[in-house]
């Protein structure tokens, strides 16, 4: 966490607070441990003066293109990604900051944009294009342009475990590991079930579930904003779920005791009699 669902919800709130169009004023990045992930062009500092032209999102990744530099004329982008714990927060002027604040760009409008991250692996980085971010990256799990097909076609050449394959962000943009365990049990394959041994129909099956899943977990973190509109982005266990993740938890199907598995240290979640 967070996944494609909430770095959606993330971006869509960005775009609603009216961040695109503002310019960098202030650059605040002195917090014990920010220098680890906060890097790439010389640090953040490059950014004071450039002004916020679009937000994009690939993936679990988001991507500020910025307007031209005075010095260099270069048109950069600033990339986030969330780790595990981060979050994003616009606050007036007036407002405390996040309590494990590690970032903060300040505007034009007196505003400003904070990173919030308990465990400290979110990254922040600037870059000469998208492609530093991007490049390698499979489609996107919910761009409406990657077809049952497509999926068909990248998926059922791996000899891996499906659930691993899910995981691949070489192959698939976006969906992560809990959001890879509700889409299996929905369509009833084992995560260990070898990628290049499901069946078409089946494979076609879990690229329209893949995408229901994303999409309902997306409108469950919009209808559930905080107290300042901000989407809440970290836990997973609530009502967009099905699976209890805890070993022995029921089935939502059958409510036979769940098993676990770890795929690629990732800890999966499954149905030894729905899933096959």
């Amino acid at each position: 966490m967070p996944e494609l669902p909430e770095i959606e919800a993330l971006r869509r709130y960005l775009l609603r607070e009216g961040l695109v169009g503002r310019t960098v004023v202030e650059v605040d990045a002195d917090w014990p441990g920010v220098e680890d992930t906060v890097d790439g062009a010389g640090g953040l500092s490059p950014l004071v003066g450039r002004r916020i032209e679009g937000i994009e999102r690939r993936g679990k990744q988001l991507i500020l293109p910025l307007s031209a530099s005075a010095p260099d004329g270069r048109n950069q982008v600033l990339g986030l990604h969330m780790g595990m714990t981060g979050r994003l927060g616009i606050m007036a002027p007036y407002e405390e900051s996040f309590r494990y604040r590690r970032l903060s760009l300040f505007f034009d409008d007196e505003r400003r944009l904070e990173l919030d991250d308990v465990r400290r692996w979110a990254m922040v980085r600037l870059e000469d294009d998208a492609e530093a971010f991007t490049g390698g990256m499979g489609p996107d799990a919910l761009n409406p342009e990657f077809t049952p097909a497509e999926f068909v076609e990248r998926v059922s050449a791996k000899r891996s475990p499906i659930k691993s394959v899910l995981l691949d962000q070489k192959v698939l943009a976006g969906v992560g590991n809990i959001y890879a365990d509700e889409a299996l049990l929905m369509v009833g394959i084992t995560p260990s079930r070898r990628a290049d041994q499901i069946s078409v129909t089946r494979l076609e099956s879990l690229h329209n579930t893949i995408v229901g899943v994303l999409e309902n977990a997306l409108s469950f973190i919009e209808s559930q904003p905080d107290d300042q509109g901000r989407p809440y982005v970290i836990d997973a266990q609530d009502d967009r779920m099905q699976i209890t993740r805890k070993p022995g938890a029921p089935c939502p199907q059958c409510e036979a005791a769940l098993k676990s598995r770890k795929f690629g240290g990732r800890t999966a979640y499954y149905c030894p009699y729905c899933q096959h």
